[in-house]
């Protein structure tokens, strides 16, 4: 016989030596059994014959004894062999009816011992025919294949029935290879059930997925356990569930051995603790509401959290792609940032911390409905695309609308637009640390003056304070309602609110100042240690007064500002005011301001528009500013005589306030001028120069304050004082000879009462010099006419005081006031212009001598 035996094969030995005839030739007959070793190894002809011992007297007896063992073992062989043969048959046609219990006799008993054994057999070498599920692969599966976290669709549990599979296996006990049933609750435990088909109540009797890989029926037992729940099952359970609707649940599945075709409860093969999330339905109103509510106007991205997205990756699911409704908030997504929620909730780049995802609404039905966030400017981009677009865009501003779709068919309707938001999203890119420098040495003040109606005003909890004495994000430093706002030059031309109530935009500290990159305080001289409303109360118990502050940016680290990197530093000066009350502003109005005012002719001479003569002049402007350098109302109080002066305010001289602790902001005023009503600025100024030397009376009027605005209604204090103002007057040019003459002639009276002295003069000289030129020659006139120059120069100036006496006297010259130093006066002026009449007098007698020669 040939050996097939191939030895690298592996096969499970038996002993067969215990077993009857009949019943190893049925086990070998059905072909579960197999005789593996070598074929020649059993051939009788092979085999070494033992020797026989025989006795011969008993030898006849022996072979008829031996004859008839023989005989009957055959016999019985027969027997059995029919015997096994009947029952296997018998075995395979399994008869389910009952049958009425008879007396077997012993020969039936040991028939029935015999099948029992040979079924055993069977089974066994079946069961090591097919490889049997292990405890350590279910184990490994319950921790592998199934999820921390269930959500259930809404939808499901809203059309689960019973009769029906949907709480099969939950809170009861049944075989573990039902585990994932179409229908049941607990198929979607499974991570395979994600791309699975589902049927409600499995109408469409989809396969059922394994839990394990090859899992061999009837070993295992399992249920889940819905805490909250205990005591109930099928349509009990079922009831509470869809009476709670949306709920989270903590489950904990349990897999059991098997013990007599049974679960074995004493035997716990695997557990694993898990949530389930199930959903009750969401009115569509509830979905309107939400958007409405749970939704900002605007939203600010951090620079960081733009930069450090990456792809694959979360941040831009959602942005112009529908997905489903309830991934509106997942942890790193663009849209997480779009609820309000978000402000106090965790972070992290691209989800890698997995922080829990936030609702856009409270129990919402999940797989109810869809969503899409279309980004104004990016239409057709999604996913890497759209993220780089975004990258390299940087700062920007962009208009985005909130959609919500319904539901069909288990996919996003688009034709059911449920609800719809318009929104601001402000993407913020990274920032340099030489651009923030940069903005805090020129974006900022050196001098801060806070009004007095904003510190009187401000309330807490209120923005007032917020960022002084304290460290918070950069990009908040000029929020409205904000001290730290009045800092920024461009604070001068931007709307304020107390408290913030208007919500105007914040002004950036730095333009395209990317968010989260930057911390700030403003430090407050002599009030450190305090903040909120303690410093509030503070600042408002020292009303007026100037305080010494140094603005503090901060580097950023692990998302909180980093107190050992100190990216920018400036020193500025904020001056706070507190309330002035009417009578104090009356009493200044009296007291500190001159009845009659006299501005150099210098002054006007020298002003220019634009500049800041004529402020405050036929204008209402803030009451604090009547005193500023420069200014024709600087003059009116009377501590600007000892204040100095530079024209056009050149010199930037402090102003002077027109009353001590003025709060700023609180009043307005004009000085109405007589006889220039309706001009201001260039034009006013341009007439007051071609006026020249004038008086003018004019009236200060001060008002009070209306919504930041002077409230003309309301006239606080007046008063009337004069303005005297002179204009420079220049020397004349002298003419000799007969020009000289006509314009003496010209002076009216004042030469007449010149020319007494002069023609008297001129007689005795004439006398004087006829005779001596009758007598001399040239050179003797020539020593004549010398001394006759001296003795007229003596008479020329005793008759120059007299005239100015006379017209003194008379009033001929104009009253004027002192002129400040460097001016020519009136005086000087007038006594000028009596010596050039003198010499062209002397210069015409001269003439008329030499005519008469």
């Amino acid at each position: 016989m040939k050996n097939n035996f191939i030895k690298s094969e592996n096969f499970t030995k038996w002993a067969i030596r215990k077993v009857s005839v009949g019943v190893v030739s049925a086990a070998i007959a059905s072909g579960i059994f197999i005789v593996v070793g070598g074929g020649e190894a059993h051939a009788s002809d092979l085999q070494d014959k033992a020797p026989v011992v025989q006795n011969v007297e008993n030898k006849q007896v022996d072979d008829a004894t031996e004859s008839k063992v023989i005989e009957n073992k055959v016999n019985t062989v027969g027997k059995e062999a029919k015997q096994v043969e009947k029952s296997t048959v018998e075995a395979k046609n399994v008869v389910s009816a009952k049958k009425q219990p008879e007396v077997k006799s012993e020969k039936e008993v040991s028939i029935e011992s015999k099948e029992t054994d040979v079924n055993n057999l069977i089974k066994h070498a079946k069961d090591v025919a097919e490889p049997q599920t292990t405890p350590v692969e279910v184990k490994k599966a319950v921790m592998e294949n199934t999820k921390d976290t269930v959500d259930v669709p809404a939808k499901y549990l809203d059309k689960a029935n019973f009769p029906g599979p949907f709480t099969a296996g939950v809170n009861q006990v049944i075989p573990y290879h039902l585990f994932a049933g179409d229908g049941m609750l607990t198929r979607l435990i499974l991570k395979a059930s994600d791309k699975a088909p589902w049927s409600d109540n499995g109408t469409a009797k989809n396969p059922a997925l394994p839990p394990v890989e090859n899992l061999t029926k009837g070993l295992y037992f399992y249920e889940v356990d819905l805490a909250g729940t205990q005591g109930k099952q099928d349509k009990e359970l079922l009831d509470l569930l869809k009476a709670n609707g949306t709920q989270s649940y903590k489950a904990t599945i349990k897999v059991y051995g098997e013990k007599d075709g049974k679960a074995d409860l004493t035997n716990l093969v695997a557990t694993k603790e898990i949530d389930v999330n199930l959903n009750g339905l969401t009115s569509v109103q509830e979905v309107k509401k939400a958007v409405m509510d749970n939704t900002k106007d605007t939203v600010d991205v951090p620079a960081k959290y733009l930069d450090k997205a990456n792809f694959p990756g979360p941040f831009t699911a959602g942005v112009n792609q529908v997905i489903p409704y309830e991934f509106f908030g997942g942890d790193g997504m663009l849209t997480r940032l779009i609820l309000k929620s978000s402000d106090k909730a965790p972070w992290s780049d691209n989800g890698s911390a997995k922080n829990p995802a936030l609702l856009p609404l409270e129990k919402l039905g999940h797989g109810l409905y869809f969503y899409e966030v279309d980004l104004a400017g990016t239409q057709g981009k999604q996913d890497k695309e759209l993220l780089d677009l975004l990258k390299a865009n940087g700062t920007q501003s962009y208009k985005a609308t909130i959609k919500v779709y319904g539901e069909k068919d288990g996919k996003a309707d688009l034709t059911n637009l449920v609800a719809t938001k318009d929104i601001d999203v402000n993407l913020n890119g990274l920032t340099s640390v030489n651009e923030v420098k940069k903005a805090v040495m020129e974006n900022t003040k050196d001098t801060v003056d806070v009004p007095a109606k904003y510190l009187d005003k401000a309330n807490f909890p209120g923005p007032f304070t917020a960022g002084v004495n304290q460290v918070i994000p950069y990009h908040l430093f000029a929020g409205d309602g904000m001290l730290t706002r009045l800092i920024l030059k461009a604070s001068d031309k931007a709307p304020w609110s107390d408290n913030g109530s208007a919500k105007n935009p914040a002004l950036p500290p730095v333009e395209k100042l990317g968010h989260g990159l930057y911390f700030y305080e403003v430090d407050l001289e002599g009030t450190q240690g305090k903040q909120d409303k303690e410093l509030l109360d503070l600042l408002k118990a020292n009303g007026t007064q100037s305080y010494k502050a140094t603005i503090k940016v901060y580097g950023e680290k692990d998302g909180k500002a980093d107190l050992t990197n100190v990216v920018a530093t400036k020193d500025v000066n904020v001056n706070l005011n507190g309330l002035t009350s009417v009578n104090e502003v009356k009493k200044a109005v009296m007291d500190n301001t001159k009845d009659t005012v006299d501005v150099p002719a210098k002054y006007l001479d020298k002003a220019n528009f634009p500049g800041p003569f004529t402020a405050g002049v036929n204008q209402v402007i803030p009451y604090e500013f009547f005193g500023g350098d420069g200014m024709l109302t600087r003059l009116i109080l009377k501590s600007s005589d000892k204040a100095p002066w530079s024209d056009n305010g050149s010199a930037k001289n402090p102003a002077l306030l027109p009353l001590e602790k003025l709060g700023k902001g609180l009043y307005f005023y004009e000085v109405d001028l007589a006889g220039t009503k309706g001009k201001s600025d260039k034009e006013l100024l341009d007439l007051l120069k071609a006026n020249g030397t004038q008086s003018y009376k004019a009236t200060i009027k001060i008002y009070g304050e209306k919504d930041g605005k002077a409230d003309l209604t309301n006239v606080v204090a007046t008063k009337e004082v004069t303005i005297n103002l002179h204009k420079e007057t220049k020397q004349m040019d002298m003419k000799p000879g007969k020009d000289m003459m006509q314009n003496n002639t010209d002076t009216g009276s004042m030469n007449s009462n010149v020319s007494g002295k002069v023609m008297n003069m001129s007689k005795s000289d004439n006398m004087s010099m006829e005779s001596s030129m009758n007598k001399a020659m040239m050179p003797e006139n020539m020593t004549m006419d010398s001394h006759m120059n001296k003795d007229m120069m003596q008479d020329n100036m005793t008759m120059n005081t007299h005239m100015s006496n006379g017209m003194m006297k008379k009033g001929m010259l104009p009253k004027t006031s002192a002129a400040p130093e460097g001016t020519m006066s009136s005086t000087n002026s007038s006594n000028t212009g009596i010596l050039g009449l003198i010499i062209a007098s002397f210069l015409g007698l001269l003439g008329f001598r030499r005519k008469s020669n």
